[in-house]
This record gives structure tokens, C-alpha cells and sequence, in this order.
């Protein structure tokens, strides 16, 4: 882990400079967790599930008064980021930090993880792979990492430009797509070198309501690698009132997005679909999922 310094000059412990501008550009500049009728005000509860780095729970703190936030990350070297990332920024908050991974019981379960790109750790890898775009050749995924590593400024604007122009010409394409396969085999065998895997515990959201005896849960906001439904399962049905909002990531495993709207909307959510500007997205299909009660949604 090193210290990053982001575009607003916070500094933060981060795993590398590409994941803190990744996190950055969703959080602070896409706003991802704030759209689509989510609103957090002072004093709300606020779940942050999968919290990684804790970059959202730090976003929250700095534009709202007496949050209430519980943030969970399971994996331990992540959560020790987390901690160092809140000793420095939620000082005096009235942040719980929990190295625990939210799923639909108690008990452990074993995680992947890259200690140097700590946002795909997950403990549904096949999930998560199941769901890439089937014929989805290696110019299309050439593409898709050109336009986000542009995006958070990890590559020049021209030379991206120059990168895009020759995929599209056929002997350039060709080579480049060539030189981009060869990358992504160096990038495989990196993986297996550093990828971990390591047992986290695991509790469920209901389990958190009684213990901490909550009345109200603001804003759920879920990103967790393809688990996403463990964790809505470990709702309780008498505990669905209580929960205002929710924002998931979701990975469209078997129909999975479909089946999480009707889900919300038959717990009485207004909900909206999207998918975040990453490139990437497209090819993995991965949704973001916005779920707010009616005394919340802006009028249709």
C-alpha cells in the first residue's frame, strides 16, 4: 500500500494510483452513489458494503454532519487501508469499521484477491467470470482499456487517440491487438503470482440491525464482486422497512439484474437502472442498480 495524492489533494493509503483515480472518478467526479433520486442528509445511516479503501465512506464524511456510517470490508489487507484511510480522514466521526464481509448468514468464507488490484477481490470468482461478453474479441477489450485508462488520466489524451486510430486500421489493428494479447498473458501470469486467497468472516445486514438496534438504515450501497445477492439475502423480512435506499453493483449472472429490480420493486422501491461510464462495464455486464422509496423518488 502507498499514499496517493487525488485531483482535490487528499491524500489516501491505496493499493496504486490507476485503483485510488478509479475510485475517485466514481465517488467524488461520476457521483455514481448519488444518483437517480439517492439522497443522503446529516445525521442519516449509512451501510458501506464492500467499503475497500473506504474512499465513499470519506466522500460522505466530508460533505454531511453526524453520519452514522458502518463500513465493511472483509478481506484484511484491505481492511487495514481502510483503517489507516479512516484513522486519517474520519477522525471523530461516528464511523464502525468492520473487517467483515456482509453475505446471507454468518460464517466465513474464503476470498480471492490481488494485493495490487484489490477491487476485483471477491468470493464468487466464477460469477464474476461467467459474466464477461461472450465474443468479445481482443480489439474490443484493447478499446475498452484505452478509453478507461483515459478517463482517469492514467494515459495522455493523445496517445489514446493515437492508440484508438491504429485499432482501427488493419495492419496497425492487428499488431497492436497482437501487442495487447501478449500484455494480457504477461497480466495472467502476474495475477496467479500475486493473487491470495484468504478466509474472511461474514455476517449478515439483518444480523448488524439487531445487534447495533437500528430503527433506520438510510442508504445501503453494495459493491462486492458478484455477491451482491448473498447480501440482499441476508435481509430479513421484517428489517426491508426499515432500509430507504440501496445502490448495487450488479453482475448479470443468470438473469440476476431482472430478477433484483422485481425483488425491489416488490418491497415497495422505485427503481432505476444504469451502467457506469467504465467501458469495461459493457463488456463484463455490469449494472449499477438504484432502489429508493417513493417519499424519496423525484416525481415521474
Amino acid at each position: 500500500m502507498r499514499t496517493v495524492a487525488l485531483p482535490n489533494g487528499l491524500r489516501v493509503i491505496a493499493p496504486s494510483r490507476i485503483e485510488a483515480a478509479t475510485l475517485y472518478r466514481e465517488i467524488y467526479t461520476a457521483q455514481t452513489y448519488t444518483r437517480h433520486g439517492v439522497r443522503v442528509s446529516d445525521g442519516d445511516c449509512v451501510f458501506d458494503v464492500g467499503a475497500n479503501i473506504g474512499l465513499y465512506s470519506v466522500f460522505l464524511s466530508e460533505s454531511h454532519r453526524g453520519l452514522r456510517i458502518f463500513a465493511f470490508e472483509p478481506v484484511p489487507h484491505i481492511f487495514s487501508a481502510l483503517e489507516r484511510n479512516a484513522g486519517r480522514h474520519l477522525a471523530g466521526s461516528r464511523a464502525s469499521l468492520f473487517n467483515l464481509g456482509l453475505s446471507d448468514r454468518r460464517g466465513a468464507a474464503v476470498f480471492e484477491y490481488d494485493r495490487y488490484a484489490t477491487l476485483t477481490a471477491t468470493m464468487r470468482p466464477a460469477e464474476v467470470r461467467s459474466c464477461v461478453r461472450r465474443g468479445a474479441g481482443m480489439s474490443a477489450w484493447a478499446r475498452a482499456g484505452i478509453l478507461d485508462l483515459q478517463r482517469i488520466d492514467a494515459i495522455p489524451g493523445g496517445l489514446a487517440d493515437f492508440l484508438l486510430r491504429a485499432l482501427s486500421a488493419p495492419v496497425a489493428g492487428s499488431l497492436l491487438a497482437a501487442a495487447m494479447t501478449a500484455l494480457l498473458l504477461c497480466s495472467l501470469v502476474r495475477k496467479r503470482i500475486f493473487l491470495r486467497r484468504v478466509e474472511c468472516r461474514l455476517t449478515t445486514v439483518s444480523e448488524v440491525i439487531r445487534e447495533h438496534r437500528l430503527e433506520t438504515v438510510d442508504l445501503i450501497k453494495i459493491d462486492v464482486e458478484g455477491s451482491e445477492l448473498d447480501v440482499i439475502n441476508g435481509i430479513a423480512e421484517a428489517d426491508w422497512p426499515k432500509i430507504r435506499q440501496l445502490v448495487v453493483e450488479v453482475h448479470d449472472v443468470a438473469g440476476r439484474v431482472a430478477a433484483m429490480k422485481s425483488l425491489f420493486e416488490s418491497r415497495g422501491y422505485c427503481t432505476t437502472l444504469d451502467q457506469e461510464e467504465w467501458e469495461v462495464h459493457k463488456l463484463i455486464n455490469v449494472y449499477t442498480l438504484y432502489a429508493v422509496r417513493p417519499s424519496n423518488h423525484p416525481a415521474h
